[in-house]
């Protein structure tokens, strides 16, 4: 029998070419992929895969069959979905994997309303970033990602899933004591702190900035909300941080909401064949529900 994860990885390989992306994008080592594609070889008991010292390409027989993955993936995923929703609410579980501050607030609260009116479900919440629940997703370890995209335009669904936003959560420049800028011109001799290189926020420190003309002088490395906070209010940085975030700091800066920064976008994700299952469903449902007051907020709130 085919093992669903190792089709997968051929499909994932038919589509980006190279063990190296497949690893990324499924947030796996190249090694693991490697040998998992070995092992469905000898399951299928022909050649799937042309190695060479730095590449690896699909036999015609490994092209037929990532041809026909996604058929067979989507199959087993709905027959998956019509077994359980014969099933009811008061048993089984919800995998959800969401980011700490979402977790901290509307993925508690979601966990809490559905305890509350389904007793019998249990709801496991996982913390991760974007990139790897969403990964998780695509894998079947999770069953709902919440994540976030820092843009102005809303989040378009990758293939095969589905997307619901839940609000957008506005960024806010953290201000120090005694400042008092009307833009964020006016501060390129200012020094910021942000994430590390290749953290959001640190992307966004950069692309904000050079937006406004100038390249940010970056002081402070770090994604600790509270250090963060701290460095602002003694007054040795700016930082750019969403306002979601700002209650789990010791203190809260003063700050300033400027109308060119672009928000942090939260949204809810899942497999477009798992829309049936009640249990996504009433998530999903329980998601939008404790995020509707926070959203109306926000738009108060401009």
């Amino acid at each position: 029998m085919l093992d669903p994860h190792r089709l997968r990885l051929l499909s994932e390989l038919a589509r980006r070419g190279t063990i190296a992306a497949v690893a990324d994008e499924l947030s796996y080592t190249s090694s693991t992929v490697s040998e998992q594609l070995a092992t469905l070889e000898r399951e299928v008991g022909v050649a799937l895969l042309e190695r060479g010292p730095r590449s690896v390409r699909l036999t015609a027989a490994g092209q037929a069959l990532a041809d026909r993955a996604p058929r067979i993936l989507a199959g087993l995923d709905e027959a998956r979905v019509e077994a359980q929703t014969v099933g009811s609410l008061d048993r089984g579980t919800v995998r959800v994997a969401t980011f700490a501050s979402a977790g901290a607030t509307i993925t508690l609260q979601a966990a809490d309303r559905l305890r509350e009116s389904h007793p019998g479900l249990a709801v496991r919440l996982i913390d991760a970033e974007p990139a790897p629940a969403v990964a998780a997703l695509r894998r079947g370890d999770v069953d709902v990602a919440v994540a976030y995209a820092y843009q102005a335009e809303p989040v378009v669904a990758p293939d095969g899933l589905t997307v619901a936003e839940l609000l957008i959560d506005p960024v806010v420049l953290c201000v120090p004591p005694g400042e008092d800028p009307s833009g964020l011109k006016e501060l390129r001799d200012a020094t910021f702190s942000a994430g590390p290189p290749g953290a959001q926020c640190y992307v966004y420190t950069r692309e904000a900035c050079r937006a406004a003309g100038f390249e940010p002088r970056l002081g402070f490395e770090t994604e600790d909300i509270a250090f963060t906070c701290a460095l602002v209010e003694s007054g040795r940085a700016y930082a750019f941080m969403p306002e979601l975030l700002l209650g789990f700091g010791a203190t809260r800066p003063r700050t300033l909401a400027l109308p060119e920064l672009p928000p942090r976008r939260i949204y809810a994700v899942h497999r477009s064949a798992a829309q049936a299952l009640p249990a996504v469903r009433e998530t999903l449902d329980a998601l939008v529900a404790v995020s509707r007051p926070r959203a109306a907020e926000a738009v108060a709130g401009r």
